[in-house]
């Protein structure tokens, strides 16, 4: 095989590593928080991350929409990445966090800088899928289309097809994140692939790595 088919099917198998290491860290979380380690992280869904497990059945958190269709707000989660050396995060942070709260959907916080803050002070930290990997596979995942990596960086996942769609980058106000969330909820059950959405809306306000 020549270097440029090897290099090829390199990148042809990128997405399905970075999806797997993201599985692997959150099937191990799942089996942290199963032995009672008392602190609740994500289940986003991923293929094979608990197998056998039966979820419980949560009440409809229903949504309408602008154009009159109704959805699961329980089908969809924010992630959010942050530090807690950027200011921008520490001004973001607390908004999105009693914003999430009020509207019933899950928030899961990745850290860039390795702690949580004030308002997420048990984040999930993106690791890398091996001592070979260049780029943590969570890194790859979300920002692996071509999004500056920056602080505080919202995304939308359907955690039952795991499809990501960013929201925004930078400090913003939360009436910005509802719109931005209902806008990309349609895209997603009209099944639009999130690269064909146009730029992502940002602020200055944002800490780039």
């Amino acid at each position: 095989m020549n270097v440029k088919a090897l290099f090829s099917l390199l990148v042809l198998f990128l997405p399905l590593a970075a999806q797997a290491s993201v599985a692997d860290q959150i099937a191990a979380l799942e089996k942290n928080k199963t032995q009672g380690s008392g602190v609740s992280l994500p289940d986003l869904g991923l293929p094979g991350t608990a197998p056998g497990k039966t979820r419980a059945v949560k009440p409809a958190n229903p949504l309408t929409l602008t154009d009159g269709r109704e959805v699961n707000l329980n089908d969809y989660a924010i992630v959010v990445f942050m530090q807690r050396a950027c200011p921008y995060s520490a001004k973001f942070d607390p908004k999105l966090k009693a914003w999430a709260d009020e509207a019933g959907i899950r928030v899961y916080p990745y850290t860039l800088d390795g702690y949580g803050d004030t308002s997420f002070p048990v984040a999930l930290i993106p690791r890398k899928a091996g001592p070979g990997e260049p780029i943590a596979g969570e890194i790859l995942t979300f920002f692996g289309n071509g999004l500056p990596i920056a602080t505080p960086t919202t995304f939308m996942v359907n955690v039952n097809t795991n499809m990501a769609y960013p929201l925004y980058q930078g400090d913003t106000d939360m009436a910005t994140v509802s719109q931005r969330l209902a806008q990309m909820i349609e895209a997603d059950i009209d099944h639009l692939p999130p690269d064909t959405l146009g730029p992502v809306p940002s602020s200055s306000s944002l800490t780039s790595q």
